[in-house]
């Protein structure tokens, strides 16, 4: 389970999650853009409302990335863990 300093306060859209997934894993506006055919501006308003979305005041690519992180190890930590 997501600590509560790193949960969304709301769900993210479908949009927003997988911009929040992309930049987590390192890709760079221009390359989401591209590889998803729209536009970067579209790319950089969904990644800062899914940033809006988690606490703190850290840069939205920082949030997203952090989000990310700990997404990816929670997953990948055995069940006798949780």
């Amino acid at each position: 389970m997501m600590p509560e300093r790193l949960a969304p306060r709301a769900r993210f859209t479908t949009m927003q999650k997988l911009v929040a997934i992309l930049v987590g894993r390192g890709q760079s506006y221009d390359e989401i853009a591209s590889r998803l055919s729209v536009k970067r501006s579209m790319i950089k308003y969904h990644a800062e409302n899914a940033a809006a979305k988690l606490p703190g005041v850290d840069p939205p690519r920082m949030k997203l990335t952090l989000w990310w992180r700990h997404a990816t190890e929670e997953q990948m930590s055995p069940r006798s863990e949780r």
